[in-house]
């Protein structure tokens, strides 16, 4: 079985900020938190661990079949994430189609060639992004309204391109649609983020939701139309990112 501290020390490795509203649950909630990002991560990794699409197309089969024996009250295979997740199903039922959208929509991380459409990337993100913070609610034990599920998941997951847009150049990829600029793609995530603005969620939803509030401050340090981002994708301090979430905890507002 996973121990829940290696988990948490992994999540907050890879993924600090959903790591640091997560703070704000109760520990079994946050447990299960944990699992669902330690998940996601171990899923959203594929295309940076295999050299070739085949093999990371058996790597995404692997994961859908895990959780396909999970779901079907099989012994969770011995990998400290899956049995994370094991116990995440069985303590809160999580609903099966966000699960899977977003192990389908990784696949399109395997694929030399740019999104066709600003309409494709944005269902690419709607299935990331958006179905994780899904799964974070049932997580969390709560519903969220589908309109609040879909302005954060635009939001957060146009963002992350964004932010991770010098990450993928490196490795000769372009996630940005077909002959769109990366300036384009900002301008999609501020307005995304402009949509996100004064929405609210309860205090039960907020460990699921409360990094969006963040979101404002990577749009401040990205540089603007016509400029290089690679050099200014500077992170915001922690401690400033701490004290924007109590902030934001105090109202709900994101």
């Amino acid at each position: 079985m996973a121990e829940v501290g290696d988990l948490d020390a992994l999540v907050r490795r890879v993924d600090e900020d959903r790591w640091l509203a997560s703070r704000f649950a109760p520990r079994a909630m946050r447990t299960r938190l944990i699992a669902l990002y330690a998940l996601n991560y171990e899923i959203a990794r594929t295309a940076e661990t295999v050299t070739q699409a085949g093999i990371g197309d058996i790597r995404l089969a692997w994961w859908r079949e895990a959780i396909a024996e999970i779901r079907a009250g099989q012994a969770p295979r011995a990998h400290p994430v899956v049995q994370a997740a094991a116990a995440l199903v069985h303590a809160q039922a999580l609903p099966t189609g966000p699960l899977e959208a977003l192990i389908e929509a990784r696949a399109k991380d395997l694929d030399v060639a740019p999104f066709a459409t600003w309409e494709e990337l944005e269902l690419y993100v709607d299935a990331t992004a958006g179905g994780l913070l899904r799964l974070a609610s049932a997580a969390c034990g709560e519903q969220a309204p589908a309109s609040l599920v879909a302005a954060a998941g635009r939001a957060w997951g146009l963002l992350g391109i964004v932010r991770s847009a010098p990450v993928w150049k490196a490795r000769g990829r372009e996630l940005t649609p077909l002959g769109a600029s990366i300036s384009e793609l900002l301008e999609r995530a501020r307005e995304a983020t402009r949509v996100l603005h004064g929405l609210t969620v309860s205090a039960v939803l907020f460990p699921a939701f409360g990094y969006l509030a963040l979101a404002p401050r990577y749009l401040s340090v990205l540089s603007p139309p016509g400029h290089d981002l690679e050099h200014k994708l500077v992170a915001s301090s922690l401690v400033g990112r701490q004290l924007a979430l109590i902030r934001a905890s105090a109202t709900g507002r994101l």
